[in-house]
């Protein structure tokens, strides 16, 4: 197995776990006071969607090395 398909499978699981627990990452840094504070413009709900987003682009980019590595 080549360093690439690891770097990919390693991108693959990190993108899926940040996807499952986006919810819980936004909750936990509200609590810390790491979140800036909510407006009407920026809410829960949008820091969720985004960092699921950023999650499913991780996942896509670890899919196409482990397939870039196959051939």
């Amino acid at each position: 197995m080549s360093l690439l398909a690891i770097v990919g499978a390693l991108l693959v699981v990190s993108g899926l776990a940040g996807i499952r627990l986006a919810p819980r990452m936004v909750e936990v840094q509200k609590d810390r006071g790491m979140a800036p504070y909510e407006t009407d413009a920026v809410t829960d709900e949008d820091r969720v969607r985004v960092m699921k987003g950023s999650g499913v682009l991780i996942t896509v980019v670890g899919f196409v090395l482990i397939v870039v590595s196959i051939f």
